[in-house]
């Protein structure tokens, strides 16, 4: 179990000892402190190549929106994602809640789970070995 602070404002899951959100600034000194499962970033990669991911609670994972500049917590941009190649902006997101779980964010292409398509807005839990199919690319859950 780790102490933490989520944020009011943004619901990011602060260290207990920080004063204002890591995320969005908000002062976290009126928030109280509470227990939860301990968070390590998943351990991801695509073409056997490691992932970045940061330490956060939510992950959505898609594609660069050039026009506007938005980019999701995990870029597959740099691995050919593109709306020809299957890839939403907003494709699918990773959440922790006491285990890393999978849920497809209504994408155009769907999104599949060791072969088999996620109904959109249903979490399921991920296991080490898992492949996640966004578009025509695959990504391996390592734990």
């Amino acid at each position: 179990m780790a102490l933490i602070k989520i944020c009011p404002n943004c619901n990011q899951r602060n260290r207990a000892e920080v004063r204002e959100c890591e995320r969005c600034g908000t002062s976290l000194l009126m928030t109280e402190t509470m227990d939860a499962p301990a968070i390590a970033p998943p351990k991801l990669s695509v073409n056997h190549q490691p992932l970045y991911v940061p330490l956060r609670v939510e992950l959505v994972i898609g594609r660069t929106d050039r026009e506007t500049g938005w980019a999701p917590d995990i870029d597959l941009s740099p691995f050919g994602a593109s709306s020809t190649n299957g890839v939403s902006r907003r494709h699918v997101r990773l959440i922790w809640n006491g285990e890393w779980q999978i849920e497809d964010l209504n994408s155009a292409n769907g999104t599949y789970l060791n072969h088999r398509r996620l109904t959109p807005g249903e979490p399921l839990p991920l296991s080490p070995g898992s492949v996640i199919q966004v578009g025509k690319l695959f990504i391996v859950y390592h734990g």
